[in-house]
């Protein structure tokens, strides 16, 4: 698979997974630690398992290569990753504006601080690469 980081790397991040998902079994850290071992778990895993399919299956690796190559997939995906983008954004600010209005304001106010820190994300990438292309 071409432009990913060496094997290791992901053997790495699985071990870190598993690492923060039995210390979480064994001490009582906060659920974040047990999202984020998940997530490694899984990111780390799912990445062995294709870069596994993709040195045994040569008939896969082909139609990869091929996918990947296509410009109407990489249109659709780049569409799919914006509409995504912007359904975050009013999620998480709706989900704010109604953890305020039921008085969580601290859950509310992380809310809009996430959906704040998104938008200005976005439009620093937005002026990166309108000036690169």
């Amino acid at each position: 698979m071409k432009g990913n980081y060496p094997k290791q790397v992901y053997i790495i991040i699985t071990v870190l997974g598993i690492g923060l998902l039995v210390l979480n079994t064994v001490m009582d850290l906060p659920i974040a630690a047990c999202a984020v071992g998940a997530g490694l778990f899984a990111y780390g895993l799912n990445r062995l398992v294709g870069d596994w399919r993709v040195r045994h299956n040569p008939e896969y690796a082909k139609k990869l290569e091929i996918a990947n190559q296509d410009e109407r997939l990489a249109f659709i995906a780049e569409k799919s990753r914006s509409v995504t983008l912007i359904i975050v954004i009013q999620a998480l600010a709706i989900v704010g504006v109604v953890l305020v209005s039921i008085d969580l304001k601290p859950y509310g106010f992380a809310c809009f601080y996430i959906t704040c820190g998104i938008s200005v994300l976005y439009f620093i990438v937005y002026q990166i690469l309108s000036r690169r292309y």
